[in-house]
């Protein structure tokens, strides 16, 4: 059995058995392990993002919903006498003026997060993209 700590063991050992002319399999295996390492790293960030942008969803439907009581707790009291047009639609203006801004915020904070998560992997291309030449160097 291998190594559980590190799970690319029997493949090192199989692979470095086989004794290719020129080519170093440990550098292989060292490259896709850093590979995986940042495929992870950019999956934890994209699920921090997810979790992050849920959260706020959460916070921003309990504003709402804690706006629209209160109008609607105004608007039984009897405090109102008849129907005030202009309030109703600037107050309806405003809610729509907050759902874009709401919008927008979410949607900035899965750039950010796709961004960052992007970043890392093209990072790991670039190194490994480097790495491979290095390789063919004779």
């Amino acid at each position: 059995m291998g190594n559980s700590l590190n799970p690319f063991g029997d493949f090192t050992k199989m692979l470095g058995d086989m004794k290719l002319p020129g080519f170093d399999i440990g550098a292989l295996v060292e490259m896709q392990k850093k590979n995986v390492e940042a495929v992870i790293a950019a999956n934890r960030v994209a699920m921090d993002g997810v979790r992050a942008v849920i959260e706020r969803q959460v916070q921003i439907a309990q504003a709402s919903a804690e706006q629209a009581q209160a109008a609607l707790k105004a608007a039984s009291s009897g405090k109102t006498k008849g129907v005030d047009v202009s309030n109703q639609i600037e107050e309806a203006r405003a809610a729509v003026e907050k759902a874009i801004a709401d919008m927008r915020e979410l949607s900035e904070m899965v750039t950010r997060s796709q961004t960052e998560a992007f970043e890392i992997l093209n990072k790991r291309m670039l190194e490994a993209a480097d790495e491979v030449k290095g390789q063919f160097k004779l």
